[in-house]
Formats: structure tokens, C-alpha cells, sequence
């Protein structure tokens, strides 16, 4: 009688870690973000590099990882992608082998199982594929097709989404309302498809940034209502500020094209012309009519000369 040896399976856990993120109190994302800020993080490859939503670790000074034996390392921001709003980190110290594979969106569908795993789970939590639908957030953020799960998880923040076969599928970004069959509003999660960054990990890796032509921005906040969109708010300094644009003032135009939603002022602005392009804009106050001309800049640029200027 022989005896046949099973080969050891890491459980998928062994792949999550725990995120804790300081940030100064002057940087310009405490006050809505916090200054202490607790996620989660995934490994996705043999390097120890991992995916976390972005915001989680927005300018913080520092970021700990910890794994599930409890042991924990500073780690490095290797990558900010603010247009999948997911970002690469790599632990100064390593902190495990395991690593998830990863998969595509393509052959999901609504309704379809799917698992959610966070950092010191003992066991992972079933939901369904509620959508697969465009995302457009204020802070100049579009995603052409999110995934939107239910029920709601409440400690959304960088959680894995895992499909059927166990692959990683996207990473934690939103709780929201999810809008039902019959119109009512159901809470459910917004996920990030991670295979709008895995085709250029090398790259970020390497360069800080995925490749090719850098977005403009702008540093507004905005809001659709009614077919029109709305200025929310102003990054100090940021070129909205510097072009004079008001809480209040509703976007008419890009370089004479017409804005209806948030989707649309976002997608006009991008292919206007790289960060740096002059961008004109026609605003309302609801009253008059005026034309500026806003300097664009990129987001990291702007981040970094911001965090500069406070320490000299």
C-alpha cells in the first residue's frame, strides 16, 4: 500500500496584507481622507509588489504592511495610476511569496458568484456581479467599466475581488447605492478591474507611472445634476484655482464643445491635449457667461511641487 503526498495550497489569505497609511495633516487630501488610514493590499506577483486603491495611499509619508502572521514592514509607493486609481507597492522588507494570479473582466457577467477577501479574514465573502457599467467620480476620475458587487462589504478599501477560479479580478474602491430593478437604492461596492494596470506593472515599476501621454488636470472637484456640470470644489493652487474657477460655476463648455455630464467634460478634457495643454473652458455663474483659459498640469507633478514647497 503506497501513500500519495498532496501538494501544500496556500490559501488565498496568505496572499493579503494590512495597510496603514500616515499623512501629514497639512497634505491636501487629510482633510477629506484622513491622516491615518487603514486598508488592505494584495500581492500579485513573486517580487512581493501589490495593488491598493490609490487614495489609501495618497501623499502619505509613511505605509506599513502587515501580513497574517502579524509581521510587518515599511513599504515603498512605487506607482500612483490615478486613471484606474489603483496603486503599486513594494514592502522595503519581503513579507511573503504568495501572490494571486489575476483575470480579466471579459467573461464576466451579471449575476455571476464572485468572493471577497480582506486582510485577517479567516473566510471569504460571497457576492454577485450587480454590473458592469462606466464610473465617473468628481475628482476628475472615469473608469469605462467598473464592476459593481452586492451585497455590501464594509471594509471595501483595497479588498480582493476574486472570481470563480480564485484569480484576482479587481481591487476594493466605493461603497455606494446601487440602483435596483424597480428603482430603489441598494448599498453594494464599486470594484477596480486590475487588468487596466497589470499589462504595465513593469513599467510603474520601473517609472513611477504606466506608459505613454499623462492626462491633463485640472484640480476641480465637479457634479452632474440635470444635464449640467457643477464646480464643487478647488484644490488649493491647483490651476482651477489659478484660473478663477468658483464653487458654483457651471462647466458650459470645453474649447467650445458642449458638456451634458461628468463623463463627457472628462473625456473632452483628455483629448483636448496632454498635461500642460492650455484648456479654454466657458463657465456660468448662472448669470454671466465668461471664457477662461486654464494651464493644465498632471496630478503627480502637482502633488509632489505642492509637498515640496511645504517642506522648503
Amino acid at each position: 500500500m503506497s501513500a500519495s503526498i498532496l501538494p501544500f495550497v496556500r490559501p488565498p489569505q496568505d496572499a493579503m496584507m494590512a495597510v496603514r497609511s500616515i499623512v501629514p495633516e497639512s497634505a491636501l487630501t487629510a482633510e477629506l481622507l484622513g491622516t491615518e488610514r487603514s486598508s488592505h493590499a494584495v500581492q500579485v506577483n513573486a517580487d512581493g509588489l501589490l495593488l491598493t486603491v490609490g487614495y489609501a495611499v495618497l501623499e502619505a509619508t509613511e505605509v506599513w504592511l502587515t501580513n497574517r502572521k502579524g509581521q510587518t514592514s515599511e513599504a515603498i509607493v512605487l506607482a500612483q495610476d490615478y486613471e484606474s486609481g489603483i496603486a503599486l507597492l513594494k514592502p522595503m522588507t519581503p513579507l511573503g511569496l504568495h501572490h494571486l494570479p489575476t483575470a480579466g473582466i471579459g467573461e464576466l457577467k451579471v449575476g455571476d458568484g464572485m468572493h471577497i477577501l480582506a486582510s485577517n479574514d479567516k473566510d471569504m465573502h460571497s457576492v454577485e456581479v450587480f454590473a458592469l457599467d462606466e464610473f465617473a467620480g468628481r475628482w476628475e476620475y472615469l473608469l469605462e467599466t467598473a464592476i459593481y458587487t452586492q451585497p455590501l462589504f464594509e471594509r471595501w478599501s483595497g479588498a480582493a475581488l476574486l472570481d470563480a477560479d480564485g484569480a484576482l479580478a479587481g481591487i476594493g474602491s466605493l461603497a455606494l447605492g446601487l440602483r435596483g430593478p424597480g428603482g430603489q437604492m441598494e448599498p453594494g461596492n464599486l470594484f477596480i478591474p486590475v487588468e487596466l494596470v497589470m499589462p504595465h506593472i513593469e513599467h510603474m515599476t520601473l517609472h513611477g507611472q504606466r506608459p505613454g501621454t499623462v492626462r491633463p488636470w485640472l484640480g476641480a472637484m465637479v457634479e452632474e445634476h440635470n444635464r449640467e456640470v457643477y464646480v464643487v470644489g478647488i484644490y488649493h493652487d491647483a490651476p482651477a484655482a489659478k484660473a478663477g474657477l468658483q464653487p458654483g460655476d457651471i462647466i458650459v463648455s470645453v474649447d467650445q464643445k458642449p458638456v451634458h455630464s461628468m463623463a463627457s467634460f472628462f473625456r473632452t478634457v483628455w483629448q483636448h491635449g496632454p498635461a500642460g495643454s492650455p484648456l479654454p473652458l466657458t463657465l456660468s455663474d448662472g448669470k454671466e457667461v465668461r471664457e477662461v483659459v486654464l494651464s493644465t498640469t498632471d496630478r503627480e507633478s502637482f502633488f509632489l511641487q505642492y509637498t515640496a514647497n511645504l517642506i522648503n
